[in-house]
């Protein structure tokens, strides 16, 4: 597995790239434009392709994208609707630009009209998607926590959406969130429950389908429905279950992107060394632990 982090890029995406060089990134995920927004910035492909080859350069790979949160192709209302499959067909193109494999999106929100709409509806919007954009770039669905109206909390979801679109499985995937995971109610603080969960996802989803983990500690009770990050270490999942889910050799294929909080120094600055630790942290986990130190445990 190849670690790496979600990294701010301030307007400055070839720093970005930079930087997460140096703090022992070998991945990387960037937003390709406002997440809050819907108008993307003006094409500007020559500092894409600048961006791409940077991050050639610095060996980070994959580079992936997270798509604009205000994206929602479960929703019922139209309007919503076209938007948000308008802007994802923009990041997806932008992404091949970027030299990203994959980019990643919220299943969403059905906002009342069930959950089996919902699913229809994402299903109806990717169809219109795809073909539309790069076959060099794959969309990631990502897990939800399972919040009032929302889709794609379970593994049962994520495979019905999938099931719908028999024609696209080799340009879909799925991005599996640890601190949403826990927010859905799967208990991965434990390593024989995180062995049965990823049991369950091999025989619902498949681990082939599985592309990129998003590595989060969070501080919410499991099963809160609370999409909360926390750094690793300071939250309640801990590393016995996130050890056995990193050391899969079944999923020895995926990338691990951290999206835990920047520690900021005195004047509000980000502080890069800690964030060095953190994923020095992340990588220690793709180690099993040997016999001695069980037995120390």
């Amino acid at each position: 597995m190849r670690i790496g982090r979600h990294m701010p890029t301030n307007s400055k995406p070839l720093k970005a790239a930079q930087i997460a060089q140096q703090i022992g990134c070998e991945a990387i995920q960037i937003f390709a434009s406002n997440p809050t927004a819907w108008q993307p910035p003006a094409d500007n492909p020559e500092g894409a392709m600048a961006f791409a080859q940077v991050a050639c350069e610095c060996n980070l790979d994959p580079v992936v994208l997270h798509a604009p949160y205000l994206i929602n192709l479960a929703s019922p209302e139209d309007v919503n609707w076209e938007k948000s499959i308008a802007l994802l067909t923009w990041t997806l193109q932008r992404g091949a630009l970027l030299g990203a494999k994959y980019v990643i999106f919220h299943t969403g929100s059905h906002r009342g009209a069930g959950i089996e709409v919902g699913m229809e509806r994402i299903a109806q919007a990717v169809a219109r998607i795809l073909p539309q954009t790069p076959e060099s770039v794959m969309l990631l669905l990502e897990n939800d926590v399972g919040a009032k109206n929302s889709v794609g909390h379970s593994f049962e979801q994520l495979a019905a959406i999938l099931g719908r679109l028999p024609q696209y499985n080799e340009r879909l995937g799925v991005c599996l969130d640890t601190a949403h995971l826990w927010g859905a109610g799967y208990d991965i603080s434990q390593a024989e429950s995180t062995r049965q969960i990823i049991e369950n996802f091999a025989s619902v989803i498949g681990l082939a389908r599985l592309k990129i983990i998003h590595l989060n500690d969070t501080e919410k009770l499991l099963g809160s429905h609370r999409d909360v990050h926390a750094r690793l270490g300071e939250g309640v999942i801990g590393e016995d279950g996130l050890r056995v889910l990193l050391t899969e050799p079944r999923l020895a294929h995926a990338a691990v992107i951290m999206e835990t909080p920047i520690q900021t120094d005195s004047e509000q600055k980000e502080d890069w060394e800690q964030d060095a630790k953190q994923i020095a942290m992340a990588k220690s986990l793709l180690q099993p632990l040997v016999k001695s130190e069980l037995t120390d445990l």
